[in-house]
């Protein structure tokens, strides 16, 4: 249980770090790296959930501080709701980081 969360610490805290000065693809790099090196029982889910609140806190923080109705006008343009695109933004963003670090736990032979 400790491995894992730290997986999940340690995965959203290289994505924040290397979408300051990267793409948004990023995320993968920085998962597959945390999926490499800091493998646990479920490599998938700590990629999921670690960039999965990353995005999503990121999201709900850039609407709530910014003055611009951007959040809304997209929901609006994509005929959803405001929280409905923060769902999708999150999973979206969870599903690439899952993906990534389960792709990263297979580069390196287990160490038993």
């Amino acid at each position: 249980m400790r491995a894992f969360l730290t997986q999940i610490i340690i995965i959203a805290l290289l994505g924040y770090l290397f979408e300051l000065f990267l793409p948004w693809w990023s995320i993968a790099i920085a998962a597959a790296l945390g999926g490499a090196f800091l493998r646990s029982n479920a490599n998938f889910w700590g990629g999921f959930l670690g960039i999965g609140m990353l995005w999503l806190i990121a999201s709900v923080l850039m609407d709530f501080t910014s003055p611009s109705q951007l959040a809304s006008k997209v929901a609006h343009i994509l005929m959803m709701n405001k929280l409905v695109l923060f769902i999708v933004t999150c999973a979206l963003g969870a599903l690439v980081g899952g993906f990534a670090s389960l792709s990263g736990s297979y580069l390196l032979p287990r160490r038993d």
